[in-house]
């Protein structure tokens, strides 16, 4: 309670001083709004700006993501093959997809010769190099890094578990079908009844 009677004492000095209580609350509850405002808004910011950056692209697929997607594509349309139905497809990535950004780069070269009264002479020299990424705003106020190329994921092989897949004339549709797909020899492509 010695809090309190510290409290009272300095309000009633702030009065003494023309100050009154009702403009130090004010000031008070103004700090705690700004402080509170800031707090929301900073965290916002950079969750925004680090999304961006981390997806490069919004609604890109990544990863295992975009297998499974790409393998239910592919089992949605297998089972237009007209013989084939209940249709799994496996399919294993050699390496995903890449995106190569636009960097700007900053590159100053800085040179500078100092001499004494004695004749001698010293080269300084100073490089500074600086690359920082690209990025635009879209309409809806997101930071996207702008992309220059974007390379396709190159897949290992795939295996297909379906039926009617014991006719060879079907299974080579199927087979035909994930070769133009996905660019696979078909050594790398397994067809099998589904049991």
């Amino acid at each position: 309670m010695a809090w309190v009677e510290r409290l009272k004492k300095y309000f009633r000095e702030l009065t003494d001083s023309k100050i009154t209580p009702k403009l130090l609350l004010l000031l008070l509850l103004g700090i705690a709004l700004l402080s509170f405002n800031s707090c929301f808004d900073t965290g916002t910011r950079n969750r925004d700006r680090e999304g961006a950056l981390n997806g490069a692209i919004a609604g890109a697929p990544e990863g295992a993501a975009a297998e499974s997607s790409l393998e239910k594509e592919l089992e949605t349309m297998l089972e237009q093959i007209n013989g084939v139905n209940h249709v799994s497809v496996y399919i294993t990535l050699e390496s995903s997809g890449r995106q190569e950004l636009v960097v700007d780069q900053e590159h100053t070269e800085k040179q500078t010769v100092e001499g004494d009264g004695s004749g001698v002479q010293r080269e300084i020299g100073e490089v500074t190099r600086r690359e920082t990424h690209v990025i635009l705003r879209d309409a809806q106020g997101r930071e996207l890094p702008l992309v220059v190329a974007e390379s396709q994921p190159c897949y290992r092989g795939a295996m297909v578990i379906a039926g009617g897949v014991e006719d060879p004339a079907v299974k080579a549709q199927v087979v035909e079908a994930l070769r133009a797909v996905l660019d696979l020899p078909y050594h790398r492509i397994t067809v099998l009844p589904r049991g």
